[in-house]
């Protein structure tokens, strides 16, 4: 006999098509990271000014702001992407949109690679940062989508391993392609891998959630064969079909603008408040500081000549990415036993603890201090606070509005990181040595928030969230909001047909393993 679907693991298919999706976010984090090891070289144009042929040896922006402007640009991209790819969501699906959103990272390497002048560098920023942000939209439903309950703590966090490996190989590739003329190589290959996520994605799967609700039922139970292979679909099938006949017949698909305003049948107040503050409280964490300025962070203390590429500072910042990638992984392992709660409380107090201990290690330049703290502070977000909010919204809400409610915590997200790369250089003047007390504030805060109000989602039915938080914003203290996971259900349930079982036998005049002899 067969096992029932929604009881497997990851399936080899759930994890292609993942790694197939997560080449977005993988450019995604190539191009987060592809600004921080050049960044001297680009804006302060510290191996001189020349011409190689038309193009300049840099850029010269010559002001903090201008180049949190260059730096943010992408984010605000980004949030474009997110908005805009929301109706090709709906009315394409999801395989349309991972394939030929990509595209828009061939123009922006292109602009990129050529540039001449700050506004076409930034006008190239701000194109891959769209391709980016429609990405990791599409993405993080998709693999909702896909998954089944357990599955969904390894596959959640796919958006993050995939980021933190782009951000860990651009890093790498960029100690040696940061002097001039060979930054031009590094902007152009986030072209060549989205051109590769334009070939490779048609090989995968649509969502069959997205089907069942397009009403095309043989190629969803096709689909959904594929990605349970070895496992008996029906039940699944039946319950997925089922949750959409019921929301359409309350409500077709919600847009951002009625989620926002709450012309939902189910009331969302709380999801959307949850995800809403996780992705801000994600971004105002302080982790962008560290992946676009991590080189200039150090460099505070090490006094590196930053023209002497690589510099100690580069270097270690790219030992910061793979330590991120390693514990981002090992994050995921720790969600699925300690669960999403209790991880993203965790890491943002202990981020705050070493948000405190930058603070001194940068006033009295105590290098080793500052890189251990530094390093610390980037693995602590990797274990929770990194890959935990983008799964959120898929996790909490209702079919008929994860669309627009992934894209309101996207966007938010953006918009804090644009917020973030445009006034860190700023807050970084004002503040100087005492920058990451603001960082230690907001990871303080955050921590409170998700005690008083973020439920545990870890291995629940997307269903029962739904119903139990679907009464208006509330403190999840209570009893009365404790679920437990799918798995002791399953026993549960097992364990009451076998006592129905015996009870019969009992009552036909049969014997029981309790039975008294």
């Amino acid at each position: 006999m067969l096992p029932d679907s929604r009881t497997l693991g990851l399936t080899f298919f759930q994890a292609y098509c993942m790694a197939l999706a997560a080449i977005g976010s993988f450019n995604f984090g190539w191009n987060i990271g592809s600004v921080n090891i050049p960044g001297d070289v680009l804006e302060n144009c510290v191996t001189g000014r020349k011409y190689y042929g038309p193009f300049p040896s840099c850029i010269f922006v010559g002001s903090s702001v201008a180049w949190g402007v260059i730096t943010g640009s992408y984010a605000l991209g980004a949030l474009i992407g997110a908005i805009a790819s929301n109706p090709v969501i709906d009315k394409k699906g999801y395989k349309f949109t991972l394939s030929w959103f990509a595209l828009l990272n061939v123009a922006g390497a292109l602009l990129l690679s050529l540039t001449t002048k700050l506004p076409q560098f930034i006008i190239g920023r701000v194109v891959v940062g769209v391709a980016a942000g429609a990405a990791n939209n599409a993405l993080s439903t998709y693999v909702s989508d896909i998954a089944t309950p357990r599955s969904r703590t390894i596959m959640g966090g796919c958006v993050q391993v995939a980021c933190n490996l782009g951000i860990m190989v651009d890093n790498a590739i960029a100690l040696g392609l940061a002097p001039p003329p060979r930054w031009r190589i590094l902007f152009s290959l986030t072209g060549a891998f989205g051109l590769l996520n334009f070939i490779l994605f048609p090989f995968a799967r649509e969502s069959p959630k997205w089907l069942i609700s397009k009403g095309q039922y043989d190629e969803a139970r096709v689909s959904l064969t594929k990605f349970r292979k070895g496992a008996d679909i029906d039940a699944e099938f039946d319950e997925m079909v089922a949750v959409d006949e019921a929301n359409k017949a309350r409500t077709s698909d919600v847009n951002v603008l009625e989620l926002l305003q709450g012309r939902t049948p189910d009331n969302l107040r709380h999801q959307l408040m949850c995800v809403s503050a996780l992705l801000f409280f994600q971004q105002f964490s302080g982790i962008n500081a560290v992946i676009f300025y991590s080189t200039s962070i150090i460099n505070k203390s090490t006094k590196s000549n930053p023209a002497d590429i690589p510099t100690l500072a580069q270097i270690l910042s790219f030992l910061i990415s793979v330590a991120a990638l390693v514990f981002t992984v090992l994050g995921m392992g720790l969600g699925a036993i300690f669960g999403r709660r209790t991880l993203l409380i965790f890491s943002h107090m202990m981020m705050a603890v070493f948000s405190a201990i930058i603070v001194p290690g940068t006033i009295r330049s105590v290098t080793s201090l500052v890189v251990v703290a530094v390093f610390c502070f980037n693995a602590f977000f990797n274990l929770g606070v990194g890959p935990i909010p983008w799964a959120t919204a898929g996790e909490m809400t209702p079919r008929y509005a994860m669309t627009a409610m992934s894209g309101i915590g996207t966007g938010i997200g953006y918009v804090s990181t644009f917020a973030i790369g445009v006034l860190f250089p700023a807050i970084n003047n004002w503040w100087g040595n005492y920058t990451f007390i603001f960082f230690l504030c907001w990871n303080v805060a955050a921590a409170i928030f998700v005690y008083m109000f973020v439920p545990e989602t870890r291995d629940r039915p997307i269903e029962e969230t739904v119903r139990l938080h679907s009464c208006g914003i509330h403190t999840v203290l209570s009893s009365k909001y404790v679920t437990v996971p799918i798995e002791h259900k399953a026993e549960t349930a097992q364990l009451e047909e076998m006592r129905t079982q015996e009870t019969g036998s009992l009552l036909d005049g049969g014997s029981s393993i309790y039975e008294v002899r």
